[in-house]
């Protein structure tokens, strides 16, 4: 289905700043017709779209356009061309706290965005019970929100903006701040929403959240569309980028926050040799292996683990995944044990980082991460590059006669 028969849309956006050196340059360019300043294009022709009910996340990096498309969805900013097609009602995190009134209390700037949502004041009294509840802010709730920390800023912000009965939600790195518990919070209510049949624009630097909650993704370079599609496509395509860019690759998971756990939490992390006990130097094509304990604060809360082995540069070797490889998640207990082991180090030589990652059970809200452990590869011969494969070699008749 082309974008322009999506049922929320954009087509063609552009945004074109004009940037004066001195305030006087506005009074004379009026005056004699002559321009007298530089244009940014922040947005240059910028399509795309999602079905209802499904999420579109957005990415890129600073300074591409993605907060202005953003807020031109919202409507905070007026595209100097293009169409926007959003049917229903919007709701939006953009700017953080950027919609609140600092000497207003938390109470009432929920009414005001709640009344400027469209919520008539039956639909506003309604939900503030609900919104209060989930922001958790205690007495901080009738307080100034000049007062509030930023992690409290978002809090009132996400609990207003899903629960004005939105059909669609604009959320700018709406998960970047925030403690586990309330992350974990969160992404379920994003998942109810989506769930519910609301529709969800979601911008963020986290790879491993796009690549998860979205269905589709749209990344933007430059203000321009530099591709766009299935989110897992398009992530690994502005991965391969970055690395190209920065002559390495990010491990996975960059930039996404990881506060420190309240619903889980790992209690050891210990790399082993094949017979199980703790070692910190090994051999290529010897057995390897990283144990794990960890606790959860509800036997009932089910958890998944990420674990990456990387250089110290960062550059990912290989990783294992409970979710992906269907061995999560763990639940019914209140502490697990859990082994990932390789049979035969596929690592040349060097000196290796562990990263062990604790999440919920869809692996996007993070509860603890541990990275202080390392260990070291030795090998008797030397190789180029990281890696040490059993190469198999065969001999083939050649294509070509020998040259005469």
């Amino acid at each position: 289905m082309s974008d322009s028969l999506l049922p929320y849309s954009f087509s063609n956006l552009s945004k074109v700043y004009r940037l004066y050196t001195a305030p006087r340059d506005r009074f004379f360019e009026a005056l004699t017709g002559r321009p007298r300043h530089a244009e940014v294009r922040a947005l240059d022709g910028v399509s795309g779209g999602i079905a209802k009910g499904s999420v579109l996340g957005v990415i890129g990096e600073n300074g591409s356009g993605k907060s202005t498309l953003f807020k031109i969805l919202a409507g905070t900013t007026a595209a100097t061309s293009g169409t926007v097609s959003l049917s229903g009602r919007v709701a939006s995190i953009l700017e953080l706290g950027s919609a609140f009134h600092p000497d207003d209390t938390g109470r009432r700037n929920v009414i005001l965005q709640a009344a400027l949502a469209g919520l008539s004041r039956e639909e506003v009294a309604d939900a503030l019970p609900e919104i209060e509840a989930f922001a958790e802010l205690g007495d901080f709730f009738d307080r100034p929100v000049k007062t509030y920390s930023s992690g409290m800023q978002m809090r009132l912000a996400f609990s207003v903006a899903t629960a004005v009965l939105p059909d669609v939600i604009l959320l700018d790195e709406a998960l970047a701040v925030g403690d586990g518990r309330f992350q974990k919070k969160c992404v379920d209510r994003i998942f109810e929403l989506k769930a519910s049949g609301k529709t969800i624009f979601f911008c963020s630097h986290a790879m491993y959240y796009v690549s998860t909650l979205c269905d589709r993704a749209l990344w933007l370079n430059a203000g321009r569309v530099a591709a766009e599609g299935d989110s897992q496509s398009v992530v690994l395509e502005y991965e391969k980028f970055l690395a190209a860019k920065d002559g390495k690759v990010a491990p996975h998971g960059a930039g996404a926050a990881v506060p420190e756990g309240t619903h889980g939490r790992f209690l050891e992390v210990v790399v082993t040799g094949g017979d199980g006990a703790p070692k910190d130097e090994f051999r290529p094509g010897e057995p390897w292996g990283v144990e794990m304990e960890f606790a959860a604060d509800d036997p009932a809360r089910p958890l998944q683990i990420h674990l990456a082995v990387s250089t110290r540069d960062n550059v990912v070797c290989f990783s294992a995944d409970s979710r992906l490889d269907g061995t999560g998640p763990f639940v019914g207990q209140s502490v697990y044990r859990v082994r990932v082991g390789v049979d035969a180090l596929p690592l040349g030589k060097g000196e290796f980082v562990v990263y062990a990652y604790l999440a919920d059970e869809k692996s996007l809200a993070l509860f603890d991460a541990r990275s202080d452990r390392t260990f070291h590869v030795e090998s008797d011969v030397w190789r180029s590059g990281l890696m040490s494969l059993r190469a198999a070699w065969t001999s083939l008749p050649a294509h070509r006669d020998a040259p005469r």
